[in-house]
């Protein structure tokens, strides 16, 4: 088996920076109008379409990618390395990061409506909540991250029985039938588009579904043959992703009332009391199906080492941590202006890429959070120095 994936450090990137096109584009979306930080009353349905797209597969697949990562640990430095390593990388950044986050967000809140010709109602809804939910924000994949790694630890403690687990979960039989109705029934009573599992108490849907991608991508760290074989179906995943996002995008419910919002931030309540069997088996099929096209993608295209690619994997996780704020402040601002929907998300998107990039090269990747974040990274001097002749 190969020394390095690098199309698993790729993908991994990739769905972190997604994130932030996804938050991004929310704030143009007239779909999402009641439910962002900073939406603008200069909309398209262009931002809808995209965001909803990128929603169904980005973080499904930083999911795999992450149990591919957590098996890799195991094999190659044993169970107790693999749970000290996860949580200083994803425990200690969201302890960290969380309260930080909330912080700096209340005070953009009070700001934005203070300097904002049209303060989102969803800011407007947040300050008048008099006892709000305690919200882990878009810092959720790190507590979900973390608590599918202490049961993945645990169940490495005996041998027998996680091989067995890996070897059902990539038999074709239980990703093309078991994995869709475990995901349909776990998703049936939720929303759609589905939320974010935002609550710092566990849900069982997004264990039946994050969960359970996490477990596929260990098996198939195992079970890598399995991949190769997938490549042959390709064109015709390619075809089904195409057929359930446009089945999708026609069966979408009306967008979520203010109301409705209201009583979801204050009960953390998501429930829908009419479930659409229909419009959440399509759902499903289309998380699945633009997963797995994304995946196969990667392998297909992105498996060679390019050292800009693994510096932008590097990035990710730091620019993915910090994002929500910084676009929150070039997004206020751009909320009074005239310009056009798609000039103000340019704007802002590539204003907070360059912002993340900038302050990762030279404030963090040779830090002490650098290390925390991605490890120990040897310095252009260190390097120049390893390399030289003694």
């Amino acid at each position: 088996m190969q020394q390095r994936f690098h199309y698993i450090d790729d993908l991994r990137g990739l769905a972190l920076l997604l994130g932030v096109v996804f938050h991004a584009a929310l704030a143009y979306g007239p779909y999402f109008h009641n439910m962002w930080l900073s939406v603008d009353t200069n909309k398209h349905v262009l931002f809808d379409y995209l965001a909803i797209w990128t929603h169904l597969f980005r973080m499904p697949l930083f999911f795999v990618i992450a149990g591919f990562c957590a098996a890799i640990l195991v094999t190659k430095r044993g169970n107790g390395h693999f749970i000290r390593n996860r949580s200083k990388r994803v425990l200690l950044p969201f302890v960290i990061f969380l309260p930080l986050t909330l912080l700096v967000l209340f005070q953009l809140m009070v700001w934005g409506v203070e300097f904002s010709d049209h303060p989102p109602p969803l800011v407007n809804l947040l300050m008048a909540v008099k006892e709000p939910q305690i919200n882990t924000m878009h810092l959720w994949f790190l507590w979900y991250l973390m608590q599918f790694c202490a049961l993945f630890w645990l169940l490495n403690k005996n041998q027998r029985l996680i091989s067995k687990l890996l070897e059902v979960v990539v038999k074709p039989v239980f990703i093309v039938v078991a994995l869709p109705v475990v995901i349909s029934a776990g998703m049936a009573h939720l929303v759609v588009p589905f939320p974010a599992p935002h609550t710092l108490q566990p849900q069982l849907w997004a264990y039946c579904t994050y969960g359970l991608l996490f477990m596929l991508g260990a098996s198939l760290y195992h079970h890598h043959t399995t991949v190769l074989a997938a490549l042959r179906y390709f064109k015709p995943l390619v075809l089904v992703a195409c057929l359930t996002v446009g089945a999708y995008f026609y069966l979408l419910p009306e967008a979520p009332s203010l109301e409705q919002v209201r009583i979801a931030v204050n009960t953390g309540e998501t429930r829908v009391a009419h479930i659409n069997l229909l419009l959440v088996v399509v759902q499903t099929l289309a998380i699945l199906s633009c997963t797995a096209v994304a995946y196969l993608a990667g392998y297909r295209w992105l498996n060679q080492y390019n050292e800009y690619s693994r510096y932008i994997s590097d990035a990710s996780y730091w620019i993915y941590l910090m994002h929500i704020p910084v676009l929150m402040c070039v997004q206020i601002p751009l909320s009074n202006t005239l310009l056009p929907a798609l000039a103000k998300f340019t704007i802002s998107l590539s204003t907070t890429l360059l912002i993340g990039f900038i302050s990762y090269h030279f404030g963090v990747r040779y830090t002490v959070l650098g290390m925390l974040l991605n490890g120990t990274k040897a310095t252009p001097m260190q390097s120049k120095a390893m390399d030289s002749p003694r």
